[in-house]
């Protein structure tokens, strides 16, 4: 793999993992906390687990 991807890869696993914590943390501090939030969540921690995917891929 090469060095771009990597970092890439990187970024985006810890970007969407910081997103998701800090809408899970604003939502908490609101106390409005319901499922809504866990739908507005949902795409940050897909993108997550695609790019922890890509990164713990051996085939490359």
């Amino acid at each position: 793999m090469s060095g771009a991807r990597r970092l890439f890869l990187w970024l985006l696993a810890a970007l969407s993992a910081a997103a998701a914590i800090w809408v899970l943390v604003a939502a908490m501090r609101a106390e409005a906390l319901s499922g809504q939030v866990f739908f507005a969540v949902l795409p940050l921690l897909m993108l997550f687990s695609i790019a922890w995917r890509g990164l713990s891929d051996k085939d490359d």
